[in-house]
């Protein structure tokens, strides 16, 4: 078969294939609207992201560390407060990431085995920003394989496939944000023509990556609705796949227009901690750039008891600590400690919207709509700031 024949078939097949993930989505008969056409969207973030990580990035040779899982691409219940940076790797290699990282809040590198979504979840090293040694201003050297190093160095045990780094942005306006660079060290070759058999092989590795993160996420959603409680959360933990230093929680919310779940627990102590509301069908995070969808640490308003009351509603409770589910009858709410010393877990009861302030303490501040125009502006700055828009 000739190069050319064989690309135009590798890309008949791939666009057939991602035809007929949607042909499949919008045969779901529970489907509203609304979610059949959150369902398209995510069609297409799945393949935007697919094409980054095995097209544009998937070179372990020249690798660079790319954005993904930002507001565009977002995929399995993604930290609505990280920037997350992924290169691939060779574990027969070894690379450098060099950084500027003055004032960053916090910082996890994670060497993976592969795709969670193509049963491939394990994290295989991993280290803080706290166990990384910077230099005075700030700068780090970090060195990926190759021999080992008595200081910054993680391994690449065989099997790795790439690294990613979780950047935990609390305050989007105003923490520092890292400036890092990845190189390989073993291999310094920068051509970088097109091979027409990795084009073919790419392409059908995206075609897999858009049909089984479909199929997982639906599957892990569907497990969530069968033993997660409703209108509760569990105690936190750290699931399969997930980073070393962080303990996650949840539960569903299930709510009628007149209800609210009010959540509390005691303020954290960790080096970051969130609460984050989900689309369940698409393990999607609901739109925190126009709407206040999550809230962090240094979002949310702490009552005089030490305790943190958050009030999960369609409606806008006039209170600081809102989270909103966008009219979503149920959805998921999880929510992440990493590296704490406190590991509290959330409690949750379902109120009527009318009674709120008969169960929140009576100097909770009253927020009105100038200062939600003025949370949402504020995240949109946050986002476009992040994200370098």
């Amino acid at each position: 078969m000739s190069e050319d024949r064989r690309l135009r078939e590798a890309f008949s097949d791939y666009s057939g294939r991602i035809l007929s993930v949607g042909e499949r989505i919008g045969d779901a008969e529970e489907l509203d609207t609304r979610l059949l056409a959150e369902g398209y969207r995510y069609i297409g973030r799945l393949a935007n992201l697919a094409h980054l990580m095995f097209v544009e990035f998937g070179d372990p040779l020249r690798p660079a560390l790319f954005r993904f899982g930002d507001d565009t691409t977002p995929y399995g219940a993604t930290n609505t407060d990280n920037n997350y940076y992924r290169a691939m790797v060779d574990p027969s290699a070894s690379y450098r990431i060099t950084a500027r990282l003055a004032g960053v809040r916090e910082l996890l590198v994670s060497v993976h085995e592969g795709e969670m979504a193509l049963g491939r979840p394990e994290v295989l090293a991993e280290a803080s920003l706290s166990e990384l040694e910077l230099d005075a201003d700030g700068a780090l050297e970090l060195h990926l394989g190759g021999p080992e190093r008595h200081r910054n160095w993680l391994p690449l045990p065989d099997g790795s496939v790439h690294v990613t780094i979780r950047e935990f942005v609390a305050d989007w306006e105003h923490d520092p944000l890292a400036v890092m660079h990845i190189e390989r060290t073993d291999d310094t070759r920068t051509e970088s023509d097109i091979e027409p058999g990795a084009m073919a092989r790419n392409l059908d590795l995206a075609a897999t990556y858009v049909e089984r993160s479909v199929a997982f996420w639906k599957e892990y959603s569907d497990g969530l609705r069968t033993f997660v409680p409703r209108n509760a959360l569990t105690p936190p933990r750290r699931p399969e796949g997930a980073a070393v230093n962080m303990l996650h929680g949840g539960g569903i919310w299930e709510l009628a227009d007149d209800e609210a779940l009010v959540v509390e627990l005691e303020e954290p102590t960790a080096s970051y901690w969130s609460i984050q509301a989900y689309m369940l069908e698409w393990m999607q995070p609901l739109d925190f750039a126009n709407r206040v969808t999550s809230l962090n640490g240094t979002q949310v308003h702490v009552d005089a008891d030490g305790r943190v009351r958050i009030v999960v509603s369609g409606r806008d409770p006039g209170v600081q600590n809102w989270i909103d589910t966008t009219s979503l009858a149920d959805g998921l709410l999880s929510y992440r400690y990493v590296r704490p010393d406190s590991v509290p877990t959330p409690v949750a009861e379902v109120v009527p919207t009318a009674k709120l302030r008969t169960v929140l303490p009576p100097t909770t501040p009253q927020w009105s709509r100038e200062d939600r125009i003025s949370q949402v502006a504020a995240r949109r700055r946050g986002i476009e700031r992040r994200f370098r828009r």
